[in-house]
């Protein structure tokens, strides 16, 4: 049984998370990714999307990379679980079909947009936020066509601000998973947030779907 000691990555930024009204679900599907994320991205994460509802509504569509790029300095920070993955680095596309918000309490835009991995600074700024610092940045997929490349920081918070609309990036938490996953499922961690867990290669990510942490 997959582990349900899960901190949720809290962070002075945002945080997407969605209203639910039932336990979600999630299944596979065969879905091609819209025609306003670039082909070359289409083509890397391919048509098998994992569909995240709540009853019966459709929340979201996430296509994920099969392979993750590796970091040639992989980090090892304090708080960072997935310092092996490349910063900036695509890790899939998002399609969000309901109501989302973001981690102070803002609503994200309906849409579509590509998920580059990021890790929070340790500064003043975020210092104390989270135990883990690791999460995925929601990019307007007009600002982002190359899946071979890894944004640097100013390229994902241009990106990721044009997708939320306003002056902060759009983030999806991201925390470990401490057992093995064969197939993707939701779990609810003890904060009482709906986490999808989902292996890509040799790694189990946790993406929280539903809550948030702190504000601050």
């Amino acid at each position: 049984m997959i582990r349900r000691t899960l901190i949720l990555l809290s962070l002075l930024v945002l945080t997407i998370s969605i209203v639910l009204a039932a336990e979600p679900t999630v299944e596979k599907q065969e879905i091609v990714v819209p025609e306003v994320v670039g082909e070359a991205i289409r083509a890397a994460v391919g048509s098998q999307a994992l569909v995240v509802s709540a009853g019966e509504a459709e929340i979201a569509n996430i296509w994920l990379r099969g392979e993750l790029q590796s970091a040639g300095n992989p980090s090892t920070e304090l708080g960072v679980s997935f310092g092996s993955i490349e910063a900036g680095s695509l890790v899939g596309v998002i399609q969000i079909l309901g109501q989302w918000s973001d981690y102070k309490m803002n609503p994200i835009p309906a849409g579509t947009y590509t998920l580059r991995y990021g890790v929070m600074p340790a500064d003043g700024n975020h210092m104390g936020v989270s135990t883990y610092r690791d999460f995925l940045m929601l990019i307007d997929p007009s600002a982002d066509t190359d899946p071979a490349s890894a944004l640097d920081m100013v390229e994902l918070l241009t990106g990721s601000s044009q997708a939320s609309g306003v002056p902060h990036p759009a983030v999806l938490a991201l925390f470990p998973i401490w057992d093995d996953v064969s197939e993707p499922v939701i779990v609810k961690n003890d904060m009482d947030q709906w986490t999808l867990a989902v292996k890509l290669g040799d790694k189990v990510l946790g993406l929280v779907v539903e809550g948030h942490g702190e504000i601050h």
